[in-house]
């Protein structure tokens, strides 16, 4: 196996695809010098020690632009999905803020730069160290490269199959961040059914400015009982989403 400079170019618009998406690869806090010369590192590593095949003959530069923007769809899938599984993560968080009160309160988000509630930015956080924990980043970077024996050059086919697995993902988006959020908000609603029947009880108390305080406690205090078990679900989950990507290099052939 030899360095070209055509499986280069190839190799780097793949992985500057998964850079686009990839949790911490696509994060805006790291510096675009340092992103670049990362890019160009792993594709020199990647051109010389992969045999970079093509399903088609590239006989003109039509054929190669055609290239380039097909290995970028690639890499971008790959971390995309992956990324899927951080915004359900992060949803549960702020599906969390509005229960206990926190979601007029934004912080700014390290992967996306953009403002967050607090409780979101917490559960992402942790879903960030528990990812680098386990060599998340590591497995993307190994599917970069196992996928050029699944998916060749311009070998890309985007069937019926494909969406429906992509959108079924995205789906269970928004299921994770129902369940990863269930622990919290149902001590929440227990706590709003209490103070409720405390209004009634004793109209003296005024049940808003005691209210606010304690349903801050008790989430907060949920959140840390609930903390060893989110691990293992993240655990869980993480498996589950590496999967994910198997699949869908697999549906891409």
């Amino acid at each position: 196996m030899g360095f070209t400079a055509l499986g280069f170019l190839l190799v780097l618009a793949r992985i500057s695809g998964l850079f686009l998406s990839a949790p911490i690869f696509s994060s805006r806090q790291m510096p675009g010098q340092v992103k670049i010369l990362l890019v160009l590192a792993l594709a020199g590593m990647m051109a010389y020690f992969l045999p970079v095949a093509s399903g088609v003959e590239i006989a003109n530069p039509l054929y190669m632009m055609a290239a380039v923007v097909l290995e970028i769809l690639v890499g971008y899938t790959i971390g995309l999905v992956a990324y899927m599984l951080f915004a359900g993560i992060q949803t549960a968080g702020q599906l969390m803020d509005m229960q206990m009160g926190f979601a007029i309160v934004n912080v700014i988000d390290p992967q996306s730069g953009m403002q967050i509630p607090l409780m979101g930015n917490l559960t992402q956080t942790v879903a960030l160290l528990f990812y680098l924990a386990v060599n998340g980043h590591h497995y993307l970077l190994q599917a970069v490269a196992q996928s050029y024996q699944v998916i060749p050059v311009l070998g890309l086919k985007l069937g019926s199959g494909f969406y429906q697995s992509l959108f079924s993902i995205g789906a269970e988006m928004f299921v994770i961040a129902l369940k990863v959020a269930a622990p919290l908000v149902v001590a929440i609603l227990i706590t709003d059914v209490a103070m409720g029947f405390i209004a009634r009880t004793v109209p003296q108390m005024n049940v808003f400015i005691v209210g606010l305080p304690l349903k801050i406690l008790i989430g907060l205090g949920c959140l840390l009982v609930m903390l060893p078990v989110y691990l293992w679900v993240f655990d869980l989950l993480f498996s589950r989403f590496f999967g994910y990507i198997d699949g869908i290099m697999a549906l891409m052939r």
